[in-house]
């Protein structure tokens, strides 16, 4: 399932990056173009904007009814059909871009000394070579262990 969200939910658009989905945002991007980008890539659109939701073409979309970010997640949650298998810390929560497993020796000098002797599992950004672990921000927000494929 892919979603682009409109500017009001920028921090939406991290949680759900970190939970592994596919999410188009752009600051710039005007109503119509989410609308047109929506339509070309089957994305679903996320809005909080009663003008964008109430436009014809835009008939594929997810009004966010709350402005708390917990709620917001799990609005989105319920949205999403049960069988879909949610995959955390699988995309950038930057670019949007796909993460892949990377060596602990490979980052000795890339992260900070306790997080290389904390923890042994990691994954790196494809593009922006941004580099993730299952630290305190992912355990807060209850979304199981790193899986990759």
């Amino acid at each position: 399932m892919k979603f682009i969200a409109d500017v009001m939910l920028g921090r939406l658009v991290k949680r759900l990056r970190l939970l592994g989905f596919d999410v188009l945002y752009d600051r710039m991007l005007s109503d119509n173009e989410i609308i047109r980008l929506s339509l070309e890539q089957d994305r679903t659109i996320l809005t909080r904007d009663t003008g964008l939701a109430a436009r014809p073409l835009a008939a594929c979309h997810l009004f966010i009814t709350s402005d708390q970010i917990q709620e917001q997640i799990d609005q989105v949650l319920a949205f999403v059909p049960p069988h879909l298998d949610v995959r955390p810390l699988t995309r950038c929560t930057t670019c949007n871009e796909r993460l892949i497993p990377i060596t602990k020796e490979d980052l000795h000098d890339r992260v900070p000394p306790y997080v290389y002797e904390k923890y042994s599992t990691f994954v790196q950004c494809t593009v922006c070579g941004r580099i993730y672990w299952q630290g305190t921000h992912v355990k807060k927000m209850n979304i199981g262990e790193i899986k990759t494929t």
